[in-house]
């Protein structure tokens, strides 16, 4: 895949990620304004939609939108993944180089 997703924690509770391996190094898109640059998003509606859509903490911390419930951020993950492959159909995909 040329964009992945994993979930990682810390003192708030978990987060989503996005990553890419570009030429053996690991680009590691963690806060929410990169993240939404990634997916052609203002930050604001990706906010939204990780509120909305999945359950996260309405306010970010450390400028990552948290889950308490890691169930909660799996599905998170797995429904980020699943917009991928229609992101890069309709160019609305942005992959820093």
């Amino acid at each position: 895949m040329i964009i992945d997703f994993k979930i990682q924690e810390d003192e708030y509770g978990y987060y989503v990620v996005a990553y890419r391996n570009l030429g053996g190094v690991q680009l590691v898109f963690e806060t929410n304004k990169t993240i939404a640059t990634t997916l052609n998003l203002f930050e604001d509606e990706y906010k939204e939609f990780i509120h909305c859509e999945f359950g996260s903490d309405k306010v970010s911390k450390n400028q990552k939108m948290h889950f308490k419930d890691y169930e909660k951020a799996v599905a998170c993950r797995d429904r980020l993944r699943d917009l991928i492959p229609k992101a890069i159909e309709t160019g609305n995909l942005f992959l820093a180089q």
